[in-house]
């Protein structure tokens, strides 16, 4: 099994920089105040105001707005419709390869000049950072929340470091493994929480590509199943680049932004060398190949570009759904389940066109139960059929949101 030899740009920390340390450690001591301002809040009951933990109407709130101020034609309903559309294709993408690796399309901020902070879609994602900090029933959440909080803020402060930041683009690197907690809570119930995916463990790992002369960003993502990408693994994977995370555990790596000079799938591609060495096994993209397997991470890329491409009618469906939850004025408390069953369901049918897909996107019992569906209808067998695909489908596990730091549908 071939190892990499060639010398590498060592990883930096953030904090490595004093003028970041010192910046970041003000924002978190902020942002752990406003949460625990809004914790009192919650427990005197005079939360009215707050943002929901996880609200899945706030983007559809934005475009409704829009609407009314500017009209349906206009560039700013537009924008922010797009930006709708943009996280209900992520969302239908991750749960699409929910129990695979998948490398997402790339999205694009520009950063104000006035207040520095980047815009999504005519929505800051500074704000969405800081409506998200609302405290959940999770310690280990809430530190997720405060640690993008850290995050959006390091990114922001690069432009004016100049010469500071090394070069004139600086690549940003967020490694999300999934949470204890939830890993936990899927065990309990089977019910996906947050956007995690505890069936795999899966691990996120996020880059933000920032043009610090122009100001424009770019944020790219994979995510990884997290199988025989343990936390030692990633650990080990870090040292090989002079980066000591010895002592982080999963929450504290997440809230440790890294200055990377490679590529994010280069960084996939250390991760799977320094996995297959420590399995004696071959590994890519976090899964077992077989021993010989030419591991080709663009040919990955462009075959994720093409499937998510087909997802584009999906993503729209699922954009009117959410828009017509908020025209309904529904209790926002149920928005998330409602959205998940609908995408579930989409994803259901997807599954017994292409019933190949199934495992994939829910598991091996969904797959046989579509199978025995199929054998049904082709028998005539129609009252039976439907019956049991009802079955399926409550069987089926959910796929979630995208979970901290995916999309707005969640975090703004």
């Amino acid at each position: 099994m071939e190892t990499t030899t060639q010398t590498h740009t060592p990883y930096i920390s953030a904090d490595a920089i004093p003028e970041l340390y010192l910046h970041r450690n003000e924002v978190r001591g902020a942002a752990e105040s406003l949460m625990s301002v809004r914790h009192r809040q919650i427990e005197a009951n005079t939360n009215e105001g707050l943002p929901l933990a996880i609200d899945a109407l706030s983007t559809a709130d934005r475009v409704h707005e829009a609407q009314v101020v500017y009209g349906r034609k206009s560039p700013e309903y537009l924008d922010r419709y797009e930006g709708l559309v943009m996280d209900c294709r992520r969302l239908v993408a991750e749960w699409r390869r929910k129990n695979k690796p998948e490398v997402f399309a790339a999205i694009v901020h520009d950063q104000d000049e006035q207040t520095d902070e980047f815009i999504a879609n005519g929505m800051s994602v500074w704000q969405m950072t800081e409506d998200a900090l609302v405290p959940t029933a999770e310690p280990e959440e809430d530190a997720r929340r405060v640690n993008e909080r850290v995050e959006e803020a390091t990114a922001m402060k690069m432009r004016s470091l100049g010469g500071l930041a090394l070069s004139s683009t600086v690549r940003m690197r967020t490694v999300s493994e999934c949470t204890d907690w939830s890993i936990r809570s899927y065990k309990e119930d089977g019910k996906s929480r947050g956007g995690y995916v505890p069936e795999i463990e899966k691990l996120m790992a996020r880059d933000m590509v920032i043009d610090v002369e122009s100001g424009r960003r770019t944020e790219e993502q994979v995510g990884l199943p997290g199988l025989y990408f343990t936390h030692e693994i990633i650990q080990r994977a870090l040292q090989r680049r002079d980066f000591n995370a010895d002592d982080l555990d999963k929450t504290s790596l997440h809230g440790t932004q890294i200055l990377a000079q490679d590529t994010l799938l280069e960084f996939v591609a250390l991760l799977d060398e320094v996995a297959s060495e420590e399995w004696c096994v071959e590994i890519f993209m976090g899964e077992v190949v077989p021993e010989g397997t030419i591991k080709d991470y663009q040919a990955f890329y462009q075959e994720a570009m093409q499937r998510q491409s087909e997802l584009e009618q999906d993503a729209h469906m699922v954009a009117d759904f959410v828009m017509e939850l908020r025209d309904q004025d529904i209790d926002r408390q149920q928005a998330p389940d409602l959205v998940e069953d609908f995408v579930k369901n989409l994803l259901i049918n997807l599954s017994q066109e292409k019933p190949e897909l199934a495992t994939e996107i829910f598991d091996e019992k969904t797959a046989i139960g579509l199978f025995e569906v199929q054998q049904l209808q082709r028998l005539g067998e129609f009252e039976r059929a439907e019956q049991l695909l009802g079955e399926v489908i409550e069987r089926a596990p959910g796929g979630g949101y995208c979970g901290a730091g995916s999309c707005d549908l969640v975090r703004a």
